[in-house]
């Protein structure tokens, strides 16, 4: 005698269901992580951004003290310890763990004006002879990322 199946049963149909289920919340649970991803490598991204930076913002300090014929070529860098400053300071403030870094309208960082951002840029100076050893820490949420690099007195 041969059946013929009109319709699913009920087991059948919890199946189903439960199939899609599982792969519906895959999905989303891989869309999320995604997107979690995405966000830290671009933070982190930054980040490096900011670091550097603060290295080129202390090779500016250097190269203009060459140009302006400062008395030594680490003129306000000579003092070993941690700083602060933004892309058009010509000197260093004091490193204050609390400052942190405003984004502005034409997408500067600065300590002074414009949207608050997650960014904290420590600027650390360790002076030897002829050499400025410098490390720029950026801080965010719970993340940290340090920059090195030497500069050096090249100018006889």
């Amino acid at each position: 005698m041969i059946m013929n199946k009109k319709g699913f049963t009920l087991i059948e149909m919890v199946v189903s269901v439960f199939m899609i289920t599982i792969a519906v919340v895959g999905i989303v649970q891989l869309t999320t992580k995604y997107i979690q991803t995405t966000k830290f490598e671009k933070e982190s991204y930054t980040a490096a951004l900011l670091g550097q930076e603060g290295i080129e913002i202390i090779k500016n300090i250097r190269d203009t003290n060459w140009v302006e014929g400062a008395a030594t070529w680490n003129d306000g860098l000579s003092t070993d310890g941690d700083y602060e400053a933004d892309y058009n300071d010509s000197s260093l403030s004091s490193y204050d763990s609390t400052h942190y870094l405003y984004v502005d309208g034409s997408g500067y960082y600065n300590y002074s004006s414009g949207t608050k951002t997650i960014y904290r840029r420590k600027i650390t100076l360790a002076n030897s002879s002829d050499k400025v050893s410098i490390t720029v820490t950026m801080y965010w949420r719970t993340n940290e990322l340090s920059v090195k690099q030497d500069i050096y007195n090249w100018k006889p």
